[in-house]
């Protein structure tokens, strides 16, 4: 699951994944995600954390508080990289932080790097 409000940078990512063979849920804020993840049950979650509504670390929290998510892979895309980002980061649980913007092949290899490979849901 993409969780980015910014529609350009939403697309974007969903046309780089689908060509890499990934099955892509698009949601662009974070009280949607909140509402998709059950139904959707992906394998990653790639959250921008300035989202319109609940931020995505107000997902983060609602995420990790959830014991049926654990296994979420949760690959956080933003322009932010404050160490004080980073360590709240670590602390709930994120596999990953790219800044943004991301390049696709460094996407790919850090999904990969968490066994989330094609076919998977995101």
């Amino acid at each position: 699951m993409v969780v980015e409000d910014e529609r350009h940078i939403a697309r974007y990512l969903e046309f780089v994944l689908r060509k890499e063979g990934y099955e892509v849920t698009v949601v662009h804020d974070g009280e949607e995600a909140l509402r998709q993840l059950p139904g959707v049950a992906p394998d990653a979650l790639l959250l921008d954390l300035v989202l319109p509504g609940v931020s995505g670390m107000g997902v983060l929290e609602s995420i990790r508080s959830d014991r049926q998510y654990d296994h979420l892979v949760i690959i956080v895309l933003s322009a932010r990289s404050s160490s004080e980002d980073t360590a709240v980061l670590a602390n709930a649980n994120v596999q990953a932080q790219c800044p943004k913007p991301v390049a696709p092949s460094t996407l790919i290899k850090k999904l990969a790097e968490f066994g989330i490979c094609p076919v998977a849901r995101i």
